[in-house]
């Protein structure tokens, strides 16, 4: 990778409907200290007031840009990325979330460059919810593999953060980022770009990732959720090619598997009926595998949930009758 001190940086903010965040979103990326970047507002057809918002910056490296058709989430990551973008570094930044730090940018470049065969700089950052802000677990600062990095992807410290990582654009041109139309499409991507180089960890909090009732990553149709298991098998294709030793690379995958599910099946539980649970692991074993469902339905929660379920649901029958 040839070195320049000030590599043109793109921050993507691909938007839908985002018009109570987006004025903050474009706000945190205009004040970053970083000497040469452009912000590209990709709103995909959004049929509230984002394009009004998006017009009271008069900044000449903010360019917004109209979709003249809905692409879908995934759609309009990819059209940013590649028809869209001129840096040679990029960072996607969703319209409902936003930097904290105004030198992320800068912070993220210099390590990108303080080593051969950086692809990726991950930050960490915040959660909002309605409840308050949760912070992320800490994590030094470290330069990995990217193969090491998918060994250790069952810890949630090594989880990618879409508005916190920064990726070489040629490198991910080339690995056909954002192929898979589906909830996790972002770790697909960045796993797959891992895996042809090195990743640095930057130990710093640089955003707030805003959850609410909108994300994609809140889904609980136990159907996407299943659907969304195949990033894993695209994933460990990718790992085997990069000569991952098998056994090595199934025993870290069933670790990571296992966190994955434990965490679709909280997310099904609180939208959905007490079969669904069962139908995800059903429609996802081809892919969880033996091991990762005995080892879920060994769990007490699983079970405890069910109950709670049939419960609340039989307290409810019985109320409607003597009703």
């Amino acid at each position: 990778m040839p070195m320049n001190p000030f590599p043109k940086v793109s921050i993507m903010i691909p938007t839908y409907g985002q018009q109570d965040f987006i004025s903050n979103a474009i706000s945190s990326a205009l004040i970053q200290t970083y000497p040469d970047f452009e912000v590209i507002v990709v709103d995909d057809a959004s049929p509230d007031h984002t394009a009004e918002k998006v017009a009271v910056f008069s900044d000449p490296r903010l360019r917004y840009v109209r979709n003249s058709r809905n692409l879908g989430r995934v759609g309009n990551y990819r059209r940013a990325l590649y028809e869209l973008a001129t840096g040679e570094w990029v960072v996607n930044l969703d319209g409902d979330d936003n930097f904290s730090d105004a030198d992320f940018i800068k912070k993220a470049i210099e390590l990108a460059y303080s080593e051969p065969g950086i692809v990726i700089v991950s930050a960490r950052r915040n959660v909002v919810t309605t409840a308050g802000m949760r912070k992320p677990l800490q994590l030094e600062s470290m330069i990995l593999s990217g193969k090491e990095v998918l060994l250790r992807y069952h810890d949630p410290r090594y989880h990618f953060s879409h508005l916190a990582t920064l990726y070489h654009r040629p490198s991910a041109l080339d690995c056909d980022f954002y192929r898979m139309n589906v909830i996790s499409s972002d770790w697909e991507s960045l796993l797959r770009l891992a895996l042809t180089g090195k990743v640095a960890f930057l130990d710093c909090v640089v955003g707030c990732w805003n959850l609410h009732g909108s994300n994609a990553s809140l889904n609980n149709c136990w159907q996407d959720l299943a659907s969304n298991l195949e990033i894993w098998r695209s994933v460990h294709q990718t790992a085997i090619a990069a000569e991952i030793p098998p056994k090595t690379l199934r025993r870290a995958g069933n670790a990571t598997l296992i966190l994955i599910a434990y965490r679709d099946i909280s997310l099904i539980f609180k939208g959905s009926g007490v079969f669904d649970a069962f139908k995800y692991l059903i429609r996802g074993f081809p892919i969880l595998k033996t091991v990762v469902v005995l080892r879920i339905l060994a769990h007490p929660y699983i079970w405890i949930k069910c109950a709670l379920k049939v419960l609340k649901r039989v307290g409810l029958a019985k109320l409607l009758r003597l009703s």
